[in-house]
C-alpha cells in the first residue's frame, strides 16, 4: 500500500506495517503492553488501545509513548507522543513519532538441539511441527512442506515438562528441505511468562549436556 511506503520512508521504520505486532510502553513505566498496527500514514502510527494501558495512561498523565518491534534486523524503538485517542471497538491510539527509530540488536542466545511437538499458528492456518533448536529468542522447527514468506507473524503453543508455553513472533526465515519439508526460524522477545520457562529449559538442557559429557 502506498500509504504504508511513505510511512515506512519518513519515520525511518523497518518491517512496521498494518497488523505488525508491537509493544507499548507508557512515558516512564517499565511495563510493556501487547499491541498491533492498525493503519500508518506519513504522519502518524494507529495502534490499538492495549488492554490496561488506558487506565496507566490516565494515571501518569503523559502522552509519551515507547513503542517497539522486532524485525529481521533487531529489536526497534520509537519515542512517540499520543495526539488522538479514537473511540470504538475496540479503542485506538493515535501516535506520533518523535525523532528517527533506534535499532537494538538482538543478543546472541544460546541454543540446544530439541524434539518438541509444537503448533504453530500463522495467518489463516495452525500447523503441527517439531523443534530442531530452541533458545530463548527463537525457535527453529520442521513441518510439512509449504512456502512461508520471511516476517509472517506466527505464534507457538507447546508443552515443556507441566508447563504450557505460548509465545509470539514471527518468521524470521524459512525453507523447503529437499522438497520434503519447510524448516523455519520463528523469532520472538526474550521476555514473558513464556520465554521464562524456555529459558528454564535451555540451562536445564545445558546442565545435563555438561553432565554426559563429564
Amino acid at each position: 500500500m502506498p500509504h504504508e511506503r511513505l510511512a515506512v520512508m519518513n519515520l525511518g521504520i523497518d518491517m512496521l506495517s498494518l497488523n505488525a505486532l508491537v509493544r507499548l510502553r507508557i512515558a516512564h513505566n517499565e511495563e510493556e503492553f501487547a499491541s498491533r498496527i492498525e493503519d500508518v500514514d506519513q504522519q502518524t502510527v494507529i495502534v490499538a488501545a492495549p488492554v490496561g494501558g488506558s487506565a496507566m495512561l490516565l494515571a501518569s498523565v503523559a502522552r509519551d509513548i515507547q513503542l517497539s518491534w522486532v524485525s529481521a534486523r533487531g529489536r526497534y524503538e520509537q519515542s512517540c507522543e499520543l495526539v488522538e485517542v479514537i473511540g470504538g471497538t475496540p479503542k485506538r491510539w493515535r501516535l506520533r513519532p518523535v525523532g528517527p527509530a533506534a535499532i537494538i540488536q538482538r543478543r546472541r542466545f544460546i541454543r540446544v538441539q530439541a524434539a518438541i511437538s509444537v503448533l504453530v499458528t500463522l495467518p489463516h492456518e495452525v500447523l503441527p511441527a517439531t523443534t530442531i533448536h530452541i533458545s530463548e529468542g527463537g525457535l527453529r522447527l520442521r513441518m510439512a512442506l509449504r512456502e512461508i514468506e520471511d516476517h509472517t507473524p506466527a505464534s507457538i503453543h507447546m508443552a515443556m515438562g507441566h508447563t504450557t508455553v505460548d509465545v509470539s513472533g514471527f518468521v524470521l526465515r524459512s525453507a523447503q528441505i529437499e522438497g520434503r519439508h519447510t524448516d523455519a526460524v520463528i523469532a520472538f522477545e526474550p521476555e514473558g511468562a513464556g520465554t521464562e520457562a524456555i529459558r528454564r529449559y535451555v540451562f536445564l538442557m545445558q546442565l545435563h549436556a555438561r553432565a554426559v559429557r563429564s
